[in-house]
């Protein structure tokens, strides 16, 4: 069976770049797993569990999930860090790291390592502590429902 046959289920139809990509990512993703050593004890604790995705099934309930993503893709970002080295998986891991800084950060790489070293801060760290807490009242501000409806508002005008 060709590529094009496999790619758009239709013969002689040619895939899309965009379908294209969704196939590397998932073939990526499926070839994951074989790279990553296993603790049975520990896999067999969370059979039947899922880690992250029922969390996110619940916040879709309730329309807004920006926030829950944002973690899921630091530890996502955080996870493929720590893998990096692991040479079975490496191609993977980047395919589908390229993938989330495309979608997710407008493909910016900038952003990325500014939203990387949000991660990175040290909370016990009496410096990281005192600038945070200074800041944590505009950060208050700006992430409130009202300061986001008055910013919508100007905009309109």
């Amino acid at each position: 069976m060709s590529p094009t046959l496999m790619m758009s289920g239709v013969p002689g139809v040619e895939p899309t770049v965009g379908s294209w990509i969704q196939h590397l990512l998932i073939l990526s993703g499926r070839n994951l797993p074989e790279g990553l050593e296993e603790n049975s004890s520990s896999m067999d604790a969370m059979e039947g569990k899922s880690l992250l995705l029922d969390i996110w099934r619940n916040w879709q309930k309730d329309g807004n999930t920006k926030i829950l993503e944002s973690q899921i893709i630091s530890f996502y970002l955080r996870l493929f860090e720590v893998l990096k080295d692991n040479q079975a998986i490496s191609n993977n891991i980047s395919v589908i790291e390229s993938h989330l800084i495309t979608n997710f950060f407008s493909n910016s790489k900038a952003k990325k390592d500014a939203f990387m070293s949000i991660a990175k801060f040290e909370v016990n760290n009496p410096q990281i502590q005192h600038k945070a807490v200074n800041e944590l009242i505009r950060v208050i501000h700006q992430l409130s429902p009202e300061s986001s409806l008055r910013k919508r508002k100007r905009s309109r005008c």
